[in-house]
C-alpha cells in the first residue's frame, strides 16, 4: 500500500467519513418504518460529526483552510458539506413533525414543503459561503430580483392557487 493511502487511512476524519456513509445506509435500511428511530439516528450522527469536526479543528461555519494534502482537503470539504446538509435534513424533519396547520393535510403539506425549501436553500447558501469560501452577495441579489420578477408575473396564478387551497 502506498504511503499516501496509509496516511489517509490513519486520518480520523477519513474514518469518520466512512462511518458516516455506513451509518446513513444502515439508518435508511434498518429504520425505514420507524420514524422515531430515524430521528434519533439523525441527531446522534449530527453530534458525532460535529464532535469529529471540532476535534480535528474544523469549524463548519468557517471557510475551508487548505492543508496541503489534496485528499485531506477533499475529505474536509465533504465532511463540512455533509454537516450542513445533515443539519438541514434534521431541521426539516423537525419542521415536518411540528408544523401541522389545523389538521388540514393539503395546507399543512404545502407549508411544510415551503419551509423545507427555505431550510435547504439556506443550507445551500451556507455551503457556498462557508465551505467553498465564495461570495454570496451577488447570488442573493440575483435570486431576489428573479423572485420579484416571478412573483409579479405569477401574481394572478398564485392568487388563484392560494384561494383554491383556502376554500
Amino acid at each position: 500500500m502506498s504511503p499516501v493511502i496509509e496516511t489517509a487511512l490513519q486520518d480520523p476524519l477519513i474514518i469518520v467519513l466512512g462511518l458516516f456513509v455506513v451509518g446513513v445506509g444502515a439508518s435508511r435500511v434498518l429504520f425505514r418504518s420507524h420514524p422515531i428511530g430515524r430521528a434519533v439516528v439523525r441527531v446522534v450522527f449530527l453530534i458525532i460529526l460535529t464532535a469529529a469536526l471540532l476535534y480535528a479543528g474544523i469549524v463548519p461555519y468557517r471557510p475551508l483552510e487548505p492543508t496541503g494534502t489534496p485528499l485531506r482537503d477533499v475529505v474536509h470539504a465533504v465532511l463540512k458539506i455533509a454537516w450542513w446538509l445533515w443539519a438541514a435534513w434534521l431541521l426539516v424533519g423537525l419542521v415536518r413533525a411540528l408544523v401541522i396547520v389545523e389538521r388540514r393535510p393539503h395546507q399543512s403539506r404545502l407549508m411544510q414543503d415551503l419551509l423545507a425549501g427555505l431550510v435547504y436553500l439556506a443550507a445551500l447558501f451556507a455551503i457556498v459561503a462557508w465551505v467553498l469560501g465564495l461570495p454570496v452577495q451577488g447570488l442573493l441579489a440575483t435570486s431576489g430580483v428573479i423572485a420579484i420578477i416571478l412573483g409579479l408575473a405569477l401574481q394572478s396564478t398564485l392568487g388563484d392557487v392560494f384561494s383554491g387551497i383556502v376554500a
